[in-house]
């Protein structure tokens, strides 16, 4: 058969018998005594069925009347306990319905709870203008909860965020560093001349002409560290210098040297120039073949004693180097 719907349902259960809105403290009280109200009347049943079940006589004691007692009795008693520690297993359709409305009820307290708490995150972001006006019930219950609860979360600043990607929030309450930029300046460009794209290539060759005063420079700078050597007394202040001097004086012979292998090569290419146009195909110098060249070029701006002490130097060079290469003679046991 179907079960006619309870009228209990339909029926707001928000307010108590004198008009007043419930706190969710006495909705919690009310369902308890609900429940032991509901337990009290299964204990008073089961007690009537055991006491009509078997009267005790007078002047029996407890121990007596408990020996007395049938074992169907005791079933029952042990049933009414087990039902009175499971609540709410064999309710009524009507308790049924005033629990139900009491956990909606507490429901709608706990969304009201939660959507006062995001507005209040939102207004303290960016002040907007209320939706609706707060209701009368709304107030009562704001006032009532406040008076028994005490101070609630809500007064309490809300530090959490409203979303999971919402920002963290930071607090204002803290001291400015003393040391800080106040105007500020703009940041310096340091660049490199040599690098810069308009710098593509050095041309060598005009280089070495405008600053050809400098091997002048080095030249009168290596006579006076020679006078400095004879005036000194000390041996380790000469032979300083005169390392200083030997480093001078071959950074001089290399740029010589480089010098005469750059006019060679302009003189070679210039006549192969002149042969291609004749139709000839051009040839180009090997290293080895360019040393040579400029090695004979250095010999005919030399003097002849100049010429003959360069040519024993050589040779006493490449003779040493010979002997090195030369095998050690192998010693022989004598018997």
């Amino acid at each position: 058969m179907a079960q006619k719907p309870h009228a209990a349902r339909s029926r707001p259960v928000d307010v108590d018998a004198s008009g007043e809105d419930m706190s969710e403290e006495e909705f919690h009280s009310e369902e308890d005594a609900s429940m032991d109200d509901v337990s009290g009347s299964e204990d008073e049943h089961s007690d009537t069925e055991i006491s009509d079940e078997e009267p005790a006589e007078p002047g029996q004691t407890y121990e007596q009347q408990i020996g007395n007692l049938s074992f169907g009795a005791l079933k029952q008693a042990q049933d009414a306990v087990s039902r009175k520690r499971k609540r709410g297993s064999d309710t009524t359709p009507d308790q049924e319905d005033k629990l139900a409305a009491l956990r909606d009820r507490l429901r709608q307290i706990k969304e009201q709870k939660a959507s006062k708490t995001s507005e209040t995150s939102k207004s303290a972001k960016k002040p907007k203008p209320a939706n609706r006006a707060p209701s009368d019930d709304d107030s009562e219950d704001d006032s009532d909860s406040d008076s028994d609860s005490g101070p609630s979360e809500e007064d309490a600043p809300n530090k959490s965020r409203t979303s999971k990607h919402a920002p963290a929030a930071q607090s204002t309450k803290y001291q400015v560093s003393r040391r800080r930029q106040v105007v500020d300046v703009p940041k310096r460009n340091i660049r490199d001349p040599r690098f810069d794209a308009f710098h593509q290539g050095a041309p060598t060759g005009n280089l070495d002409k405008a600053y050809s005063f400098l091997v002048d420079y080095q030249k009168d700078e290596i006579k006076e560290l020679k006078a400095e050597i004879k005036r000194t007394k000390s041996e380790e202040e000469k032979d300083v210098l005169r390392r200083k001097v030997n480093s001078m004086e071959n950074r001089l012979k290399a740029k010589a040297a480089k010098e005469r292998e750059q006019e060679v090569l302009r003189k070679h290419r210039k006549e192969e120039k002149s042969k291609v146009e004749q139709g000839k195909t051009p040839y180009y110098l090997k290293k080895k073949e360019l040393k040579e060249k400029a090695l004979v070029e250095k010999f005919k701006g030399m003097k002849s004693k100049e010429r003959q002490k360069l040519i024993e130097k050589r040779q006493k060079k490449e003779s040493q180097k010979e002997k090195k290469k030369m095998p050690e003679a192998r010693r022989m046991a004598v018997g």
